[in-house]
């Protein structure tokens, strides 16, 4: 039987915050709310989630700046994180944080949209497990696999939020990617998105 995940809901509106904790315990997982960025790091240090499901638009700590304490702690930066808001993700966001997170949701956020990138996280982790246990059986070194799976979550990553930006956005993305470079700062993503494509192509050779 698969172990239930822990997972830390982090939204100051308490309604809210209690239906979904509800909901994700109805789906099986074990959750929990948390009510502001200060209580997410308080019940975080008191037992490590699997996911933490955390709200942008929050007083007097963001989740950005939640974000980013998070990702201080040694024993906490690699929670998988999935941010949420009402606000459309910009490119400004993309450019700040889009190493340190996980998925992006838009509210009024459904359930299902949220159990998916759940399990699309999960899946992903998952599979880069996978190969950096294939790889450590034929003796690659340590170093050169943490490197292939940190590159490989990026490239996955920023797949996801080029997603979510192309709804938004003019941007055409194509297996080929290619896109309509319209912006600055879509340039620079989308350029980011490509290095971080042929950096993993290049690992992945030297792990097999």
């Amino acid at each position: 039987m698969t172990k239930p995940l822990l997972i830390l809901y982090v939204d100051d509106e308490p309604l809210l915050n209690m239906a979904f904790v509800e909901t994700l315990k109805a789906e099986g997982h074990a959750a929990r709310g948390a009510l502001s960025g200060e209580e997410c790091l308080i019940l975080m240090g008191e037992e490590k989630p699997d996911v933490i499901i955390l709200d942008i638009m929050m007083k007097p700590m963001s989740g950005w700046d939640t974000l980013l304490k998070i990702k201080e702690g040694e024993n906490s930066r690699d929670i998988p994180i999935i941010m949420q808001t009402g606000k459309s993700l910009t490119l400004g966001d993309v450019l700040l944080y889009g190493d340190l997170i996980d998925d992006y949701l838009i509210k009024p956020v459904k359930l299902p949209d949220m159990l998916q990138a759940i399990e699309r996280i999960m899946n992903r982790n998952r599979e880069i497990e996978d190969e950096a246990s294939r790889a450590r059986g034929t003796g690659v070194p340590e170093e050169r696999i943490s490197e292939y799976v940190s590159v490989k979550r990026s490239v996955l990553v920023y797949k996801r939020l080029l997603s979510v930006l192309s709804r938004i956005y003019p941007v055409v993305h194509l297996q080929d990617t290619s896109t309509e470079l319209d912006l600055p700062e879509l340039k620079t993503i989308y350029d980011r998105y490509t290095k971080l494509q042929e950096t993993c192509k290049s690992l992945h050779s030297q792990i097999q």
